[in-house]
Parts: structure tokens; sequence; C-alpha cells
């Protein structure tokens, strides 16, 4: 595997001729990525799990273990991936992750048994662990760092607008089948994928640059910028730093609590029907969710940069308690409204802070190794949604009662969130830079 060019091969600032820091450009790139990534698979793949289900007769938790596989698999590979993007470059972890991804999902529309169900599942993970959401959310993080809030808000608004491909899946199963489905959207990850993976690159200063595209006399800018919990300067943990630290642990366990919901959310459109919704007006329920979590995640970029971001995510995990409820008592169109509004919101505002947060506490050098740690840990709680929903929903007959249970775990997490404290600081000077 190559290494990416060196600032001497190739300079972002080249790119860079009308002002715009190049890190922007990283945001706008990784950004389409998401909406892809989001529409096609972590909201959009709900679609296909009751078309499969029905054409082999497969029980419903045994087919949503899949997804618990995924998150297994995704946890486990999490912390080598932020290694390989340390010591690789983003670009071309990402570039492996796409076309990884791409392929799976084709294997996955010629699946004929349980087995290679699993097998195409297990691809699709490890390609999503290496080309999506972590090496992204890490190049970006590693770009910014008073802008952080901003930039991370504006790159997961992609999955907001990902949304809005649901129906459109939706309508291309029920026109062709959802074997062809899957074939369109693994082309569409390397379609879309393979140009974005291009533009990541490591870190502002292998290019002459600084973070949020400051100049060496801005104020603090020349230091690398502060935390975000205060004046102090910026923090450099390393990985067993981070995990020696009771905050590292807080923030685990409200991120796993996050979680548990988050990986139940492939359900959604069959809980619907159940509720008597039917699967064209769940589709539109998930686009209205999608649409209103995008003004979420917008505006969580301004208010996370401007206050206490553990206030913005605990009132972001209330407002997912009252929509998960609304969702669980659905009765008529009211409960639909509340639900789109209160989890829309809640969700959308959770996911860019969430990281921001995560890098204030403990920086930029290791970023993307400490937050693949903490994602295996968060994982057994996405192991435990999509298992405990699928059970519940086949031995109980009902979808209600597990999403009040998944309502009270997000409840959980605010104490969690408001208790959290800045550890003490791991300066730059304590640990060399690893060229």
């Amino acid at each position: 595997m190559a290494k990416e060019p060196t600032p001497a091969q190739e300079s972002p600032s080249d790119g860079s001729h009308r002002n715009i820091f190049y890190g922007w450009w990283i945001v706008f790139a990784g950004s389409m990525s998401q909406a892809y990534t989001s529409g096609a698979f972590w909201q959009g793949f709900g679609a296909f799990f009751d078309p499969i289900v029905e054409h082999f007769g497969w029980g419903k938790a045994i087919t949503g273990a899949a997804v618990s596989l995924q998150r297994t698999e995704s946890g486990l590979i999490s912390p080598f991936v932020g290694w390989f993007i340390e010591r690789f470059g983003p670009r071309n972890v990402m570039l492996f992750g796409v076309i990884a991804t791409g392929l799976g999902f084709i294997l996955l529309s010629r699946i004929n048994n349980l087995w290679q169900f699993y097998a195409a599942f297990a691809i699709i993970t490890v390609g999503l662990s290496f080309g999506s959401f972590l090496t992204v959310t890490t190049t970006v993080a590693n770009w910014f760092v008073n802008r952080r809030a901003r930039a991370l808000a504006i790159m997961s608004a992609g999955s907001g607008i990902g949304g809005l491909l649901v129906p459109l899946i939706v309508w291309f199963i029920a026109t062709t089948d959802w074997r062809t489905g899957l074939v369109a959207i693994g082309v569409g990850f390397m379609a879309v994928g393979l140009p974005v993976a291009f533009v990541m690159r490591s870190r502002p200063e292998d290019y002459g640059l600084l973070p949020d595209g400051a100049r060496p006399n801005d104020d603090g800018s020349g230091a690398g910028g502060t935390s975000g919990f205060g004046a102090e300067p910026e923090a450099a943990f390393t990985t067993r730093q981070a995990m020696a630290t009771l905050t590292f642990w807080q923030m685990a366990l409200a991120m796993g609590g996050g979680q548990l919901i988050i990986s139940a959310s492939v359900y959604q459109i069959s809980a619907m029907s159940s509720f008597g919704v039917s699967r064209t007006v769940g589709g539109m329920v998930i686009m209205a969710v999608s649409i209103i979590g995008l003004m979420g995640r917008l505006t969580s970029g301004f208010f996370g940069d401007q206050l206490d971001k553990r206030y913005v995510l605990a009132v972001s995990f209330a407002m997912q308690f009252v929509g998960t409820l609304l969702f669980a008592f659905i009765g008529g169109t009211w409960h639909l409204i509340g639900f789109i509004v209160f989890w829309g919101i809640g969700f959308g505002v959770s996911i860019p802070i969430r990281f921001a947060m995560l890098a204030d506490l403990f920086g930029r050098r290791h970023f993307g190794s400490i937050m693949g740690i903490m994602m295996t840990f968060s994982t057994v709680f996405g192991v435990v949604g999509p298992i405990m929903v699928g059970w519940m929903a086949d031995y109980r007959g009902s979808y209600r009662e597990p999403y009040v249970i998944l309502a009270v775990a997000v409840l959980v997490c605010i104490p969690l969130i408001l208790t959290v404290k800045q550890p003490q600081t791991a300066t730059p000077a304590e640990e060399p830079v690893r060229t």
C-alpha cells in the first residue's frame, strides 16, 4: 500500500487558490460520502429488511443478528482503522474500504442461504469500517480545532441529506427487486466514494498549514488552538493515557447508550408497518427525520463552538428520549410528527457534538485510535440493540416494548455526559510526533 503524497509532491494549498482552506474541501467531500453511506446503508438498508426476510422465510431476530454482527466486527476493527490511518494516511485507507464495500453489496445481491448473507455482511462491515465514517471523521477532526464542531456538523450533515435516498430505494425495490437494488447500491458506493478518497489528507501541518486555516500570528492558532473546555492548550493524549482516565469511560458509556438506540434503527420501517403505517409512508417518515436531523446537525455546529458541548449533548439525548417514546406508542399522525421532530433534531445534534467533544478532551494526535477504541466498547451496546429488538418482536409480538427500553437507555446517558470533566492535560511535549 502506497503512502500519501508528501508535501513536496502534492500540496493541498495548490487546490485552494481562491483562499479556501483545504480542510473545507475535505469537509465537503466527506459530507458527500456520509450522504451516500447513510442513505444507502444506515438509513436505507431497512428497506431491504422485509423483502429479504419474506424471500427466504427467516426470522427477524436471526436476520437482524447480521446487523449485530456488523456492529461487532466493526467494533473489533475500529482500533486498527485508527492505526492504519496514522500509518498509511486516510486516502489509502478509504480507497480500500470503498472498494470492499461496493463488492460486499454486489455479493449480498447474489446470496441464496443464511451463511452467504452473513459472509457478505462481514465484507460490507470491513469496507464501511475503513471507507466511511471513522476515516472521514478522523480526517476532519485533524484539520480543525476551534471550528471543529462546525466542520464536523457540516460533514455529518451529509447523513441528513442521505435520508432523501430512502424513498427512492423503497420505490426502486418495488419496481425491480431487492437483488437489483443491492447491485445498484454497491456500484454507487464506488462511484461516490473513490473520488472522495482522493481528497483526503492527514494533517494540515504536513503541508505547511495550521488547523482552521489559521496563520502563525493568529492569537492561539500558532500553538495549535485550545481544547474547547477552557483556555488550556490542545491536549495530546496517547490511547493508553486516554483509557486511564475516568472521562474516557464516561464518554464510552454515554456513546454506547446512544449506539444502542441508533443500531436498532434498521427496524424502524418494519416497526412502523406493524403499527399500521404503510411502507411508503414509513419511507417518507425516515426521509423527514433526515431533513429535520440535517437542521439539527447544522445548528449543533454553531452551538457546539459557542457553548459547553456537555449541555448541548445532554439536550440532544433528552430529545431522543422523547422522540423514541413517541415512536413506541405510534397511534396517529401527531405521534409520527413528534417522532420526526424530537428524534430528528436530537439525533442530528448528537452526532457531530460527541466526536467534537472527544477531540477536545483528548486532542488530535491520536484521535483516530482513541475514537476507534471507544467505538469498540460502544459496539457492545450496538450488538445488543438489534438482537433485543428483533427477539422481542418475534416472541412478544410487538415493537413497542423494546423501543420503551431503548428510550430509558438513552435517558441514562444524560447524567454521564453532564459530569464529564477535562482530564489532566497530556501536552504535545510529552510524546514526540510520529513521522
